[in-house]
């Protein structure tokens, strides 16, 4: 075979991937799947004002051993799983606003626009929301969004400035 892996080997990795329920991947074999495919993702820019009316941005950090982006701060988002519900994206949202954010009431999220980009861990089709946080949040930390810290994931800025963009024309429709 062309790739360096031989049908004996193929014909193996298949029987191992049959066993697999859908849903959450073990870390190393969805690693392997990002690399390989495309993955579908939820993303979430949790935005709000402040009371001098400048627009925030909510970032969450992700851990210091985190194999891609050890560090460094991010909006939250979920990989789309074949174990979610069919025709919803209610899974993903109550990962993303109940899991990763710890909100107590989900705010509503704001469609803004999808894109296909290289996240780092491989190529993303991306849904990006805005959800406007009210109150004090459990997770994460509010920066101005005119001066976006340096160690943000870097891929994120593919989508952050349209959600800003179209959280601030809503805002200035009110």
């Amino acid at each position: 075979m062309s790739d360096g892996i031989t049908e004996a080997e193929i014909e193996t990795v298949t029987q191992i991937l049959s066993k697999l329920q859908p849903g959450r991947l073990p870390f190393t074999i969805f690693h392997e799947f990002a690399r390989l495919g495309v993955l579908s993702i939820i993303e979430v820019v949790p935005l709000r004002l402040n009371p001098e009316g400048q627009t925030e941005i909510l970032l969450l950090k992700r851990d210091a051993d985190d194999p891609v982006w050890p560090g460094q701060l991010h909006v939250p988002g979920a990989v789309v799983q074949a174990s979610d519900t069919e025709s919803s994206y209610s899974n993903a949202f109550s990962r993303i606003l109940q899991g990763e954010l710890q909100l107590a009431a989900a705010p509503n999220p704001v469609f803004v626009q999808n894109i296909l980009h290289h996240s780092g861990r491989g190529m993303e089709s991306s849904q990006i929301y805005w959800v406007e946080i009210t109150g004090t949040p459990k997770a994460g930390r509010f920066y101005n969004t005119e001066q976006l810290p340096e160690n943000l994931v870097q891929s994120q800025l593919d989508f952050i400035p349209q959600a800003i963009a179209a959280f601030n024309q809503a805002k200035s429709n009110l």
